[in-house]
C-alpha cells in the first residue's frame, strides 16, 4: 500500500505515525506494545499534526534501520524481529516499521 493511502487512516491500536525517529524508550515500548497485542505498523517521515508527509533524508536511511535494529534488540525481550521497509513516494523516503503479533515480550 501507498504511504499517501496509509496517511489517511487514523492513528489507533495498529497504526502510529512519526515525523522522525522516537527516542529509544519510546521506539521500544511501541513496539512492544504492538508485539504484545495484535501487531502493528510504525511510519516514520509523517507529521501527525496536521497530517503530511514530510519525509525522511535518504542518505540517513541505513543509519536509522540500524538503530532500530539496535532498539530493539537491545531493549525488548524475547527478540522482536520486525519488517523494516524503506518506501520512497513523491521524491520523499520513510521508513515502514511493522511488527507482527508475538508471545508476550517486555522492555529491558
Amino acid at each position: 500500500m501507498r504511504i499517501s493511502e496509509i496517511i489517511k487512516q487514523p492513528e489507533g491500536r495498529r497504526l502510529e505515525f512519526k515525523e522522525t525517529l522516537p527516542s529509544s524508550s519510546e521506539l521500544a515500548k511501541t513496539i512492544v506494545a504492538f508485539a504484545n497485542d495484535a501487531g502493528g505498523e510504525i511510519i516514520l517521515g509523517v507529521k501527525n499534526e496536521p497530517r503530511e508527509a514530510v519525509g525522511l533524508p535518504g542518505e540517513e536511511l541505513v543509519q536509522m534501520e540500524e538503530l532500530i535494529s539496535s532498539i530493539i534488540y537491545d531493549r525488548c525481550y524475547p527478540v522482536i524481529i520486525p519488517e523494516i521497509i524503506f518506501n520512497t513516494e513523491n521524491d520523499l523516503h520513510f521508513i515502514r516499521i511493522i511488527i507482527y503479533r508475538e508471545v508476550k515480550r517486555h522492555i529491558l
